[in-house]
């Protein structure tokens, strides 16, 4: 499950390139990765992962035991979204911006988004697109899953007030470098 040297030293020269849209300059750990999925119902629907980047968390979402068919990866990085076809050959991998989720000529009834997208850097009305672009994707009652690095959420109150979206907490990752927090993002009343 652990990255190689070769892996680490790809996923650095894409940050390089493109800081603000990588974000991090390694991959998110293991610890992190089981603890986006853990809350994760496997049913068989889909579940839709915003920048996949290396396949970290989708390497430990299928460990969680979610089908490859299931995954949806959505990657904008080129680079990226190549060896995510590779890898992943029996995956959806889409190579767009997330917030054009909703414009996929496809349908998709996930029970989940999860996102690795580094929202607080995002101007606010990218980050208000992406997520009405994931909810209209997401089924009733479904779970946008969001880390990060900042000691408060990434999606401001405004926005969450303006979309009808609440946040929780779900934990705190000490043992990701850096620590990383995991919130649970629903509709008011789901």
């Amino acid at each position: 499950m652990t990255l190689n040297l070769a892996e680490r030293s790809h996923f650095f020269r894409q940050w390089i390139r493109a800081p603000l849209v990588t974000a991090s300059i390694i991959p998110s750990g293991q610890a992190l990765a089981v603890n986006m999925t853990r809350s994760i119902v496997v049913d068989g629907s889909p579940v839709v992962e915003l920048g996949a980047g290396s396949g970290a968390i989708t390497r430990q979402l299928l460990h969680h035991g979610v089908a490859e068919k299931d995954l949806v990866l959505v990657e904008c990085n080129r680079y990226f979204a190549d060896r995510l076809r590779q890898q992943f050959p029996r995956a959806t991998i889409i190579r767009n911006s997330a917030e054009m989720l909703d414009q996929q000529n496809f349908e998709i009834d996930p029970g989940f988004v999860v996102s690795s997208l580094p929202l607080l850097s995002m101007p606010n009305e990218l980050v208000t697109a992406i997520l009405r672009a994931a909810f209209v994707k997401l089924r009733p009652g479904g779970c946008f899953i969001q880390f990060t690095y900042a000691p408060r959420c990434p999606v401001n109150h405004y926005i969450r007030k303006h979309l009808g979206l609440s946040a929780v907490l779900d934990m705190v990752v000490w043992r990701n470098v850096p620590p990383a927090r995991v919130y649970h993002l629903k509709r008011f009343g789901e």
